[in-house]
């Protein structure tokens, strides 16, 4: 059974959170459910925060044999980090998925890379981090206009 009680900080403009996944089919549903307790759904990168968080569970399930998984969150009004540990060495890669257009699997690094303002992994002696950030677009600048004549 997975430690489920969120490690929580006392100041309520960052939330942090950490706990253990199942290394079970439940696991992605665990995760978002962490960070619906960290994020409000009105964020503004919401949806694509639990996106990218369960492209990294599913990823660390279905391509690592991992003794068990790790979840960080911290989330404060402009910001998300998350990671997701595991015990295994086999680094987050692309799949070639040839020229199908809807592969069944293979895509959860793309997903990262679109979505994501950064994403990485960092080695540990025990195995890896996998993580993301994603940063407010309420909190940024408006983006520049797309020059005349050309498509944006």
């Amino acid at each position: 059974m997975p430690t489920t009680t969120p490690t929580t900080g006392s100041d309520a403009a960052v939330r942090p959170l950490a706990m253990r996944l199942p290394q079970d089919e439940s696991a992605p549903a665990l995760a978002r459910e962490a960070l619906d307790e960290v994020l409000d759904p009105g964020w503004p990168r919401f949806d694509a925060g639990r996106l990218c968080l369960t492209e990294i569970v599913t990823n660390a399930l279905r391509h690592t044999d991992t003794t068990g998984l790790r979840l960080m969150l911290i989330a404060d009004s402009g910001h998300l980090f998350a990671a997701v540990g595991d015990s295994s060495a086999a680094l987050p890669m692309s799949k070639d998925t040839g020229h199908d257009p809807l592969p069944d699997d293979g895509r959860g690094t793309e997903v990262l890379g679109a979505l994501a303002d950064s994403w990485g992994y960092d080695r540990t002696r025990w195995g890896k981090w996998v993580w993301f950030r994603l940063h407010s677009r309420s909190t940024d600048p408006e983006p520049a206009a797309p020059h005349p004549g050309r498509r944006a």
